[in-house]
C-alpha cells in the first residue's frame, strides 16, 4: 500500500532531524532555544496555557524550567541515542517527556495527546538541522496536524527565512512573524562561549490558521 503523502514527508524530516549534529551544537549539547525564540513559544502560552510543546532535536535543553507555566505538556523529541542520554539527566515527569524516534518512523505528530489544546513546535539550532526543502515539509506537516498551532523556527539567516515568509500566502497559515536575534546573544539557559548569533539572523513564528467547525 502505497505510503500517504503526508507519511513521505515526515519520514524524510524524521531522517534530517534525527542527523547527529556537527561543530558547537554537538550529539547531546544543550539544544537551547534563543531568548526570542522562547518569547515566541511563551506568547503563544499566554492564550492557549494548555498547550503541549514540541521541541525537535532538544538534546539536553532545559527550557521547559523556564517555559514551564504549570499547565503544559513538553515533548523533546529525539534521536534513540540522545533520547536515553536525555532521560538520564532528565528523567520523565508527569508533563514532560522525551519521545525516541529513530530515523525510519516519524510518528512523533501522532503521540501529541491533546491537539486542540494547541500545539506549538520549536527547532533549535534550525539553520545546522534543516535545509529549506525541510522548512516547508515540516510546516506542511505542522499545518495538516496542528490547526491552530505554531511553529518557531530558531534561528534563521534571513535568506532562509524568506521561505518561510513565503508561506505566509498558505490557506492554512493564519500569520508570519519574524524577531530579530542580536548578536552576540546567547540562549536564555546558559551562555554559550563562541556562539555568536549572526547579525542578520531571525526566529521565524508560523501560527497556522484553525479550522472551520464542519
Amino acid at each position: 500500500m502505497p505510503s500517504s503523502p503526508l507519511r513521505r514527508p515526515l519520514r524524510w524530516l524524521s531522517r534530517t532531524l534525527g542527523r547527529p549534529r556537527t561543530g558547537r551544537s554537538g550529539p547531546g549539547g544543550p539544544g537551547e532555544l534563543s531568548a526570542p525564540a522562547e518569547a515566541a513559544v511563551r506568547g503563544y502560552l499566554a492564550h492557549r496555557p494548555d498547550a503541549t510543546v514540541v521541541v525537535l532535536g532538544e538534546g539536553l535543553g532545559t527550557g521547559f524550567g523556564r517555559l514551564d507555566n504549570g499547565r503544559l505538556t513538553w515533548l523533546s523529541v529525539l534521536p534513540p541515542g540522545d533520547a536515553a542520554a536525555r532521560r538520564l539527566l532528565l528523567p520523565d515527569g508527569p508533563r514532560r517527556r522525551t519521545l525516541d524516534r529513530p530515523g525510519t518512523g516519524a510518528d512523533w505528530p501522532s503521540l501529541v495527546a491533546a491537539p486542540e489544546h494547541g500545539v506549538v513546535v520549536a527547532v533549535p539550532d534550525a539553520p545546522a538541522r534543516l535545509s529549506t526543502v525541510a522548512v516547508r515539509e515540516l510546516l506542511a506537516v505542522c499545518a495538516a496536524r496542528f490547526p491552530g498551532g505554531a511553529l518557531v523556527l530558531d534561528a534563521l539567516p534571513r535568506w532562509r527565512a524568506a521561505a518561510v515568509l513565503a508561506a505566509g500566502r498558505h490557506p492554512a497559515v493564519a500569520a508570519v512573524r519574524t524577531r530579530p536575534v542580536p548578536a552576540g546573544a546567547p540562549s536564555s539557559g546558559r551562555p554559550r562561549r563562541g556562539w555568536p548569533w549572526p547579525v542578520r539572523t531571525v526566529v521565524c513564528e508560523v501560527r497556522f490558521a484553525v479550522r472551520a467547525a464542519v
